[in-house]
């Protein structure tokens, strides 16, 4: 449609000018006869409306090289690092259109590189603190005077900041694979409440150490899926809500089964989310604890977002800041 358009327009912009000419020329005609100059007048008339024919064009070609220029000149911008560079969309024809996309791929490499500077700033801070701790805790124990028990304690902290670790490189390692679209889906039929169960027992020592209350109400649910893949669903979910939900707070999941799909849904009493946060949870490196008071790199939901849409599946949310909040994840039972 926009090219029929387009093709309207140029086709009322010839004729106008067809009309414009044939006017110019008879005029000039009329004019010089009027000058008894015999055939000189003809050949005069031609010339007149060729010559503003080509002051025109020459007019226009000089609009279209000094836009160009511009075009360049803000490329040559970017290539030098600097994307805050803009070009003006108030131009009419054309131009307007490739200033408008060259604007949006401005935007978007900003965009990306905002991102790119949160990620390693955020991966930094992240590996720094276990590390950090595992060298104290190492030189600590070079330290004569320790009891057995005082050692046992160290290391158990070296083992735990090591996990940590472990789990965000994982996670990366995780992230990347789906993004690539290299990550092998294997489907087996398998019990999801079993599942679901065991993740649960997993994390029931950490929600213990909060003094939550950690309920389940599990309904048996056969699925054909990648057991291997959903399983980091479910622990990223409970671990999130023991994560952020205060001391002697509740945590409720709930499995399902409605009609030919399979519903989990996981609701605590935490912090909750004002609508901003609750928009940008599934942005990769997002963090909406900017003091980095509590430990992630914002990849967690991320990861359970791009595993569900390689599973046909998909992730509500619903939350109100101060009140908690609620997931619910839809898979198709095959």
């Amino acid at each position: 449609m926009k090219q029929i358009s387009r093709l309207g327009r140029l086709a009322a912009a010839g004729a106008l000018w067809s009309a414009a000419g044939a006017g110019l020329y008879t005029g000039c005609v009329l004019l010089l006869k009027g000058l008894h100059l015999g055939w000189a007048a003809y050949v005069l008339a031609l010339a007149a409306p060729a010559a503003l024919g080509a002051l025109t064009a020459l007019r226009a070609v000089r609009a279209a090289l000094r836009r160009l220029r511009q075009l360049r000149e803000a490329f040559g911008t970017i290539t030098d690092g600097d994307l805050s560079v803009r070009l003006p969309e108030e131009e009419r024809g054309t131009f307007s259109e490739i200033y408008s996309d060259f604007n949006r791929m401005a935007r978007e490499l900003q965009s990306v590189r905002t991102r790119r500077d949160e990620y390693v700033n955020t991966f930094t801070h992240e590996f720094k603190t276990p590390l950090t701790a595992i060298r104290g805790f190492a030189e600590l124990l070079q330290e004569p005077g320790f009891t057995e028990e005082e050692q046992k304690k160290y290391l158990r902290l070296i083992a735990d900041e090591s996990c940590q670790l472990a789990d965000l490189a994982n996670d990366a390692m995780l992230l990347s694979k789906l993004d690539n679209e290299n990550l092998p889906v294997v489907k087996r039929t398998f019990w999801l409440d079993e599942q679901v169960s065991r993740c649960l027992t997993l994390l029931e020592g950490s929600a213990r150490e909060k003094g939550l209350t950690l309920s389940a109400d599990l309904q048996p649910v056969e699925l054909r899926g990648s057991e291997e893949l959903l399983s980091h669903v479910w622990t990223n979910l409970v671990s999130n809500a023991i994560k952020y939900t205060p001391p002697g707070g509740a945590v409720s999941v709930v499995l399902k089964q409605l009609g030919t799909q399979a519903v989990f849904t996981i609701a605590d009493t935490g912090i909750g989310m004002t609508e901003e946060v609750r928009s940008h949870i599934f942005d990769r490196y997002y963090q909406a604890d900017p003091g980095h008071t509590r430990r992630g790199m914002g990849l967690g939901l991320p990861i359970v977002q791009g595993i569900l849409k390689l599973c046909g599946g998909r992730i509500e949310v619903e939350s109100t800041p101060g009140a908690g909040s609620t997931f619910r994840v839809v898979l198709p039972l095959s």
